[in-house]
């Protein structure tokens, strides 16, 4: 178990530490238990209101359960992963899928209809409950309305399965794509034998010395190793070539066309991008995640599109799509909050919510600023202080400005720290890559929204920074360090993240 934690200070300074990255011993899974074991890591750093806390993690069923009752967000690169990952059919479930379909078909042609219509209705219900309860079908968990369930006749459910399934392409069925679809999923498929196969027999090195790099291998819960596999195939396709020949086994590369690797990875590419600007762990990351969408979804909409991306004159490498990205970051901070491309009634949820986050804030800091009363101390008045006016004059000017008439009275309201800032001017040239380095230098303009900002902003849009702590576990756990106890390891990642913090400042 992975634990991470990532904060503002008052100077606007972004941090993250590692505080736990430990083994989990408990038998049980379940969601309660994995609560627990989060409440016992966390309560060394006095971390026990978790309501005071943001929740980022992956969309693994028994985790979802155990922070359903927090506010917890789901890993925007997990999230592109799981896209990827049922759009090429690499899935565990759409592998099962395929052979129960296989299994289906091979039935009907065995038993008469009545039978085969009772087997679907079953299996239409397993299929859900499995849905519904595996840990690798993450994906499937969407925030729903509490339903009343009522008892349906098991034909009028297998029917409605049947039409959602047809008008949901995530539960497409490889048999239902076309032949060109389907051959480049077998591409991909094949393109997974091959560096299997590479690694097992020990390739790497004579593929190398003829001048290409280590094939990668690709596993369905990294991120970017598709994407990788494929790009090393394309870059060592010739030296990969010799050596198969070398040894006899040029059939490896059966049914591998480099011009079709090169199109999937023309595909991909926009996703490598996002992925790798989006999972910093030294620098706020959520605003970033509806930009990101928003550019794939340009970038998809139409070939002529995904081609513009890839032109000369377009965003050809990483560092060109972080400035075009950012452009976009200065039109969005020239505009105040206002979100790119979002309609009016999102403006105003949006403005709505910041308001009621600022009022909170507000009441926060008036609660610690009232002191307890003191003891009032008898002093004996004169008659003519007994019936002087207190009130503020200019208060009292302002409760009695109407427009003229008492019928109609109208107090002018003031503008609030929102209001002030949307109206602002704001040199786009002044602008950084980091929004907290704006809010650093209008910490006393906007107090209340500063601080807003803070909470806003230390909250990570991907669980990176846990990621990269097990891998660090891994270079800490090495063949001359197998024997060094858990708590150790932990011990050390939590000492190198606090080194870390001190080479940032």
């Amino acid at each position: 178990m992975g634990i991470s934690i990532s904060f503002v200070d008052e100077d606007c300074n972004y941090k993250s530490l590692d505080l736990c990255c430990r083994p989990y011993m408990e038998s049980d899974h379940s969601g309660a238990n994995i609560l627990v074991s989060i409440q016992k890591c966390l309560m060394p750093f006095d971390l026990i209101d978790f309501d005071q806390l943001h929740f980022v993690s992956d969309r693994g069923a028994n985790l979802v359960r155990a922070l359903r009752n927090y506010d917890t967000l789901f890993c925007y690169p997990h999230r592109l992963n799981n896209i990827l990952k049922c759009a090429f059919f690499q899935s565990k479930s759409n592998k099962e899928q395929q052979t129960k379909t296989s299994t289906t078909l091979a039935r009907t042609s065995l038993i008469s209809n009545t039978t085969v219509t009772n087997e679907i209705d079953q299996e239409n219900e397993d299929n859900a409950y499995s849905s519904s309860s595996t840990d690798d079908e993450d994906d499937k968990i969407e925030p729903t309305l509490p339903i009343n369930n009522k008892l349906v006749n098991k034909k009028q459910v297998a029917i409605k399965t049947n039409d959602v399934n047809n008008n949901n392409q995530r539960k497409m069925k490889f048999e239902d794509l076309n032949l060109a679809a389907q051959e480049i999923i077998k591409t991909v498929t094949r393109c997974k034998k091959l560096v299997e196969f590479v690694k097992r027999s020990g390739c790497n090195k004579d593929i190398q010395s003829f001048g290409g790099v280590a094939l990668q291998q690709s596993t369905v819960v990294r991120w970017l190793s598709l994407i990788n596999l494929l790009e090393s195939i394309v870059r060592s396709y010739k030296a990969t070539k010799r050596v198969l020949i070398n040894r006899k086994q040029q059939v490896k590369l059966k049914g591998i066309d480099e011009e079709v690797l090169k199109q999937i990875i023309r595909l991909l590419r926009p996703f490598k991008q996002v992925l790798k600007i989006i999972q910093t762990t030294n620098a706020p990351s959520l605003y970033m995640v509806l930009i990101c969408t928003h550019m794939l979804r340009k970038t998809l909409s139409s070939f002529d599109e995904l081609m513009n991306y890839h032109s000369p004159s377009s965003t050809n490498s990483s560092s060109d799509i972080e400035n075009d990205i950012h452009e976009e970051i200065d039109i969005t901070e020239n505009e105040g909050i206002k979100v790119l491309r979002c309609t009016k009634d999102e403006h105003e949820q949006t403005y709505k919510y910041i308001r009621k986050r600022m009022s909170e804030i507000i009441k926060v800091n008036q609660e610690k600023d009232i002191q307890p009363p003191q003891k009032k101390i008898k002093i004996q008045q004169s008659f003519l202080q007994q019936y002087e006016d207190d009130s503020d004059p200019e208060r009292c000017f302002d409760e009695c400005d109407t427009s003229g008439s008492e019928d109609y009275a109208f107090i002018t309201p003031k503008a609030d720290e929102l209001s002030r800032y949307l109206s602002m001017d704001i040199d786009k040239s002044s602008l950084t890559d980091n929004p907290l380095d704006f809010w650093r230098k209008n910490q006393s303009v906007f107090p209340i929204l500063s601080k807003l900002a803070r909470q806003m902003h230390c909250i990570p849009a991907s669980s990176a920074a846990v990621e990269r702590q097990f891998s660090g576990a891994g270079f800490v756990i090495n063949e001359r360090r197998t024997a060094l106890d858990p708590e150790q390891v932990n011990n050390i990642l939590f000492i190198r993240s606090m080194e870390n913090i001190k080479l940032l400042k």
